[in-house]
């Protein structure tokens, strides 16, 4: 079950994570969103979160 979980959270933080980079360096609408350059700082910071987190719970499961 942590091993799935961890999984899908470092997933996410990887999405979140480009996803702020594409933002942040297009001057156009990605994906529906509009954001400033400082903006881009809130998905980028979920998604470190997420990848951190997600890659926290990977080393802990015991194989």
């Amino acid at each position: 079950m942590k091993r799935t979980i961890g999984t899908i959270l470092t997933g996410m933080g990887v999405i979140f994570i480009l996803f702020a980079c594409i933002a942040f360096m297009s001057d156009k609408a990605v994906l529906g969103f509009t954001l400033s350059k400082w903006e881009t700082l809130v998905p980028f910071a979920v998604g470190a979160l997420f990848l951190f987190v997600g890659v926290g719970m990977l080393n802990k499961v015991a194989d």
